[in-house]
């Protein structure tokens, strides 16, 4: 455990990290990055051991680090590293960190270091699905049966544990290699096939019970997995929770109240037929949807490759253009170089100027020319872009038409239920002397329900609540539907738009920079001439 604390902590603020990183950049560039400084977007690897750092804070802005070293401080928290997504290799060994904690979202880690910490469990690990190699020694790891924590790593080939209490128990090699597979090396030792199976041997039932959870657990990740895709595909196509629509529209405290008095018949034939009539209609519209929803992401890549070859045969023309002026230019300038005639020379030099004005034009009448394809196949896209969405709009308005025709025909014949059931109740025939299935007795109404029997214009008020509160799920998901589709329209339309412009710009600037640079060489030929 650190010890490096004979000075006063130290805060990763402005003036270490720039230190940090001038100390390691190459020497070749080492004046430039002092003069200039370093985009931290674009460092990939930062040391930052023994600085007696307490805190871990202020590394966001290097969102495409690869590497951190941290070791040899007084950390005692693991925070502030979600961010660094693009992170492989993190070194955070000889600190006074206690809990494995603060890791989430590093996926692409592959090196852990926590070595010389004072660790107490193996734990939160579960982001680093790509975790190969750990090194958890000389902390104060005491339960054996911790490490089968480990053997979700699938990826994991060196572990060290070495130092902890655990390795001193007769059985701990035998205990990590029978549970953890694919282990290459152990405590710096190499693991032989030979050890694996004679492990796995004297642990073979305890590995039966591991592979039957491995398996559940495999199953769940597998189904959440599922799950998380089709979650995305439904908002994409803007129809996030449409599968649970129907449930949704029982949820009303209000619904809950007086249907015990229909429950379970004859409530559950309305509210079955009803849900068969609905469903059929959800599921045409959510079918409808996706399948547009492919054509449309399919029309997004003709109209990216049409792009694509359009700039790619300008492109080529270009380059093509540029290789036969660097041609004559290189014939004109060896022909100024060799003739001793002055008025030679200004001809010479005057056709090498009329040659870059001519490639002028023409680049910039290429470019144009580009620009004008764009616009043509801009608008061909959009047009049909719009239609695809114009018919998911469409579809939904017909959809959710028919959805609120069936809400209600539903709600006109629960309003008959509840009110039958209402007078009966008032009449004292629940249905208890001529064993009849369906509503409640006496004994068993709550007072807040006996309350809205006795208040018919509550109990009226209380029925509309609830047919308001589903017309009002109906037309929430509509709105998703319809502003998500024009949301997406107007932000595809948008991107392609500035896309275009931002290339056209940076063509423009090729281009002008190209002309300064043969300008600037004719100048210099002409003053030498």
């Amino acid at each position: 455990m650190s010890t490096y604390n004979a000075i006063e902590p130290t805060v990763i603020d402005e003036d270490l990290l720039k230190k940090a990183i001038n100390e390691q950049v190459l020497s070749e560039i080492a004046d430039v990055a002092r003069k200039e400084g370093l985009d931290p977007i674009d460092v990939r690897s930062l040391r930052l051991d023994y600085k007696n750092i307490l805190k871990i804070d202020n590394l966001w802005m290097f969102e495409n680090l690869t590497k951190l070293q941290l070791d040899n401080n007084i950390i005692e928290k693991i925070e502030n590293l979600g961010f660094l997504k693009n992170l492989r290799w993190l070194d955070l060994s000889f600190n006074n960190i206690s809990r494995i904690e603060g890791l989430n979202g590093l996926t692409k880690l592959t090196d852990l270091t926590l070595h010389n910490n004072r660790i107490t469990k193996i734990e939160n690990l579960d982001d680093l699905v790509n975790l190969n190699v750990l090194s958890i020694g000389n902390n104060g790891l005491t339960v054996l049966e911790n490490v089968i924590y480990l053997a979700r790593f699938e990826n994991l080939r060196v572990l060290n544990l070495s130092g902890n209490q655990i390795c001193k128990q007769q059985i701990y090699r035998n205990y990590v290699l029978a549970h953890i597979r694919g282990l290459r090396y152990l405590d710096y030792r190499l693991v032989d096939a030979e050890s694996v199976t004679a492990a796995r041997q004297q642990y073979v039932d305890d590995i039966i019970a591991q592979e039957e959870e491995d398996k559940i657990v495999a199953a769940k990740k597998s189904e959440d997995k599922r799950q998380a895709e089709l979650d995305a595909l439904y908002e994409s196509a803007h129809i996030q929770n449409i599968d649970t629509l129907f449930s949704s529209l029982f949820e009303d405290p209000d619904f809950r109240l007086f249907a015990t008095l229909i429950s379970p018949d004859p409530f559950t034939d309305l509210h079955d037929e009803f849900q068969t009539k609905c469903e059929v209609v959800i599921n045409e519209l959510k079918n409808f949807v996706l399948r547009r929803v492919k054509e449309r992401q399919e029309e997004e890549g003709m109209f990216m490759d049409c792009l694509k070859s359009a700039r790619e045969k300008v492109d080529g023309e270009c380059m093509e253009r540029l290789k036969a002026f660097g041609g004559v230019k290189k014939r004109l300038l060896q022909g100024i170089h060799h003739t001793t005639h002055q008025g030679e020379v200004n001809d010479l030099i005057k056709r090498l100027k009329d040659e870059v004005t001519v490639l002028s034009d023409e680049l910039v009448s290429r470019e144009m020319t580009l620009v004008e394809q764009f616009e043509d196949i801009l608008k061909e896209f959009e047009r049909n872009y719009t239609e695809i969405s114009s018919t998911i709009t469409e579809m939904g308005a017909t959809s959710f038409a028919r959805l609120r025709e069936l809400e209600n025909e539903f709600h006109e014949r629960l309003t008959e239920a509840v009110v039958a059931a209402v007078e009966r109740f008032i009449k004292g025939d629940t249905g208890e002397k001529e064993g009849r299935e369906g509503g409640l007795t006496e004994a068993e109404m709550d007072d807040a329900l006996r309350d809205l029997i006795n208040d018919k214009d509550a109990l009226v008020n209380a029925i509309n609540s609830t047919h308001d509160f589903r017309l009002g799920k109906f037309d929430h998901q509509e709105d998703i539907l319809v502003s998500g589709v024009a949301k997406n329209q107007e932000l595809v339309f948008q991107r392609e738009h500035e896309r275009e412009i931002a290339r056209n710009r940076e063509r423009i600037c090729e281009i002008v920079g190209f002309l300064e640079r043969c300008q600037s060489e004719i100048e210099g030929v002409e003053e030498g001439a």
